[in-house]
């Protein structure tokens, strides 16, 4: 497989001018969209192992596939039962009860859990700290995706209980209003209200915010953006629903998912089962904006 470039860049003009032209034309005022901000539900856990299921069949990473929907279903759970305490410190008390849901998993990965969930509040923090900063170490990457699971979700259950409008967002935000995590990818919307609008998506508390088209998320760039996708062995688009949008200004990239061609698709879900894509773009040495919070590496 390789990256290729769709026929056209997304933007032919400079940044400042293209994101006032394109909010102009949907109708958009700077700052506010049809809906500048999508809190999430916490059903989104049980929709995402259901999706991560389906692409798990036939997948070459489909034992990780299976295994991060099995958290899922747990976290799903988890969610819906009500928080003690604010997210900060939730995730502790939901990563133990995460633990009491995984009963079933592979032996080296239950000992891990169990490890984890039996650590002391400071060993708890230490770790917490180098996920969050992207300085996990060797020995931390068995804990890191319960971690992930355990911070999505005392955060997505927090967001889905926020009133919108206590949360302020802009149109070129680059981070997460309620969390402040980076986007995992962006979301191409269908319907009347938000078709053609772009929403990125963290990949911590769900939260999805509108943001510009025109526009490179990490510099702002207008001119240099263009989308690449992975090509098959006969030389078509290998996934019409996934794309890359890469910026040669500042060499980077995110995600650009299509609900058109995938209605039922999950950003997290569907940015892991393309890890094709990153891969290819990396050879290529474009840096990926935002992570998915189940691909942690030691750093």
């Amino acid at each position: 497989m390789t990256a290729s470039s769709s026929d056209a860049p997304i933007s032919e003009a400079a940044m400042s001018e293209a994101t006032a032209a394109a909010m102009a034309a949907a109708g958009l005022v700077p700052g506010q969209s049809p809906s500048p901000l999508r809190l999430p539900d916490t059903a989104i856990f049980a929709r995402r192992a259901a999706r991560l299921r389906t692409l798990a069949e036939g997948h070459a990473m489909g034992d990780w596939l299976r295994f991060v929907a099995a958290l899922a279903d747990a976290q799903a759970a988890v969610a819906a039962t009500p928080a003690i305490l604010p997210p900060e410190e939730q995730w502790a008390a939901d990563l133990r009860a995460l633990a009491d849901r995984l009963d079933t998993l592979p032996g080296g990965a239950r000992e891990a859990l169990t490890a984890l969930a039996a650590s002391d509040a400071d060993t708890l923090e230490a770790l917490a700290g180098r996920w969050a900063g992207d300085a996990l170490e060797d020995g931390d990457l068995a804990a890191a995706p319960f971690l992930a699971a355990a911070f999505q979700t005392a955060w997505t259950r927090h967001a889905a209980a926020l009133d919108p409008a206590s949360v302020t967002t802009h149109a070129t935000a680059t981070a997460c209003p309620v969390c402040g995590g980076a986007p995992v990818a962006g979301v191409l919307q269908v319907g009347m209200e938000s078709g053609g609008l772009r929403y990125l998506h963290c990949g911590i508390c769900h939260t999805a915010w509108h943001h510009v088209r025109s526009s490179c998320v990490a510099c702002g760039d207008g001119k240099d953006v263009s989308q690449r996708f992975v090509e098959g062995a006969d030389g078509t688009e290998a996934n019409g629903a996934v794309r890359a949008e890469t910026c040669d200004a500042c060499h980077s990239y995110l995600k650009l998912l299509f609900l058109e061609k995938a209605p039922d698709l999950d950003p997290v879900a569907d940015d892991l089962a393309t890890l094709a894509l990153d891969l290819l773009l990396g050879e290529e040495e474009y840096r990926r904006i935002g992570v998915n919070p189940f691909l942690a590496v030691a750093g």
